[in-house]
């Protein structure tokens, strides 16, 4: 990668930072996206696992109330986006959450949209059929 000024192309600089007892640029991706977190606790995230008879989806995550206990693994995602899903995608995303089995104290990251496989050999060599 060149060097243009501070920073490598495609890259800004965004204050500084220490590295080494040094003071040095800190360079971030060109264009990175706003927001961060600040966006994340403004979405209201629901768990696609657990819809109520009424058609709403309970609060993700669990407590420590014996209610929560029997729960299964919640599998979270942005209301907006759980409404965008079709019964059979979220029935599907639900399964390979629970398939997947949280085994240490960290919880187990599964994509919301499974892949697609699109036939023939590569499929079989990726492990995708």
């Amino acid at each position: 990668m060149s060097k243009r000024g501070s920073c490598w192309v495609g890259y800004e600089q965004k204050g500084m930072k220490k590295k080494g007892g040094k003071l040095v640029p800190n360079c971030v991706p060109a264009g990175m996206k706003k927001g961060g977190l600040k966006e994340w606790f403004r979405q209201n995230w629901v768990d696609i696992g657990s819809k109520r008879k009424d058609g709403t989806f309970a609060k993700c995550g669990r407590s420590k109330q014996k209610a929560d206990a029997k729960r299964k693994y919640p599998k979270c995602v942005p209301l907006a986006k759980a409404r965008r899903m079709s019964e059979g995608q979220r029935k599907s995303a639900v399964a390979r959450k629970r398939a997947a089995a949280n085994v240490g104290p960290k919880p187990t990251n599964v994509k919301t949209f499974a892949k697609r496989s699109t036939g023939g050999m590569i499929d079989y060599y990726r492990g995708v059929i």
